[in-house]
């Protein structure tokens, strides 16, 4: 048995799912246990961020579409995106490193390994989460966020590809790889984006020990694309160092 209780059954107390006896459990655990406690205050901050954010998020949204029309295919939100009910969701494992790995299977929780999720929300739903490889439909109007635990890693990147082969870096916009903090804490990448247009896009997170410039991450997503014959769904991991999350969206 774990010495610690898997973040699973931490997000179920967040969620109040857990019966109350396994609920008083875990919560007497946890108040002895420093690696469960700072993994409880990471899910009540980040939770506690959503809900700061998103009603300033909503009405910088009402007044930017008010005044001009999107600017580019991905609108940043400027806040973590949020949803009035917290679900469980799970950190999904990275794909394994180089560029012809296929997709790690199980769940790395309180390790500290590398981990990555893409959240959705802002909708009329609760907040879910998207599960790499698998498509997830959109619902009009609903943002995405990314985030990531960087274990080793120190730079992170992320970028989409849309249904006719057009890369968008998400983060950063240009230059190189942002540096991460490397831990077990879940960390968000600054700010949410909403998708525009219709059809399949994917959407990529890279963690890196170096930099990676990001021209070199948006030719890798184009040689990809091209390989896959133009189906962004049957896109390969990129040809680029690190250990890579894909996840496939698909855009009403």
């Amino acid at each position: 048995m774990s010495a610690h209780e898997s973040e699973r059954t931490l997000r179920r107390l967040r969620a109040g799912e857990l019966a109350a006896a396994e609920a008083a459990r875990v919560q007497a655990h946890a108040a002895t246990c420093d690696t469960c406690a700072q993994a409880l205050r990471a899910l009540e901050d980040a939770q506690a961020r959503f809900d700061a954010g998103v009603e300033r998020a909503l009405e910088r949204q009402r007044r930017q579409d008010a005044a001009r029309p999107p600017p580019r295919r991905w609108m940043a939100t400027s806040v973590a995106i949020a949803a009035s009910v917290l679900v469980v969701v799970l950190v999904r494992p990275l794909l394994a490193s180089g560029p012809a790995s296929g997709v790690a299977e199980g769940l790395k929780r309180l390790s500290g390994g590398p981990a990555a999720e893409l959240r959705i929300g802002g909708g009329l739903g609760p907040q879910r989460e998207a599960t790499p490889g698998t498509p997830e439909p959109l619902e009009p109007g609903e943002r995405v966020m990314l985030g990531y635990r960087a274990g080793t890693h120190r730079y992170v990147a992320a970028l989409s590809v849309d249904a006719i082969g057009e890369v968008t870096p998400l983060h950063p916009e240009a230059g190189a790889s942002a540096p991460v903090e490397p831990g077990i804490a879940q960390q968000w990448l600054p700010g949410g984006w909403e998708l525009t247009g219709s059809g399949a896009e994917r959407v990529v997170l890279v963690l890196s020990d170096e930099p990676l410039p990001v021209d070199t991450l948006v030719e890798a997503a184009r040689r990809a694309f091209v390989k896959a014959d133009g189906e962004v769904t049957r896109m390969a991991p990129l040809e680029v160092p690190g250990e890579q999350t894909h996840w496939v969206l698909l855009k009403p």
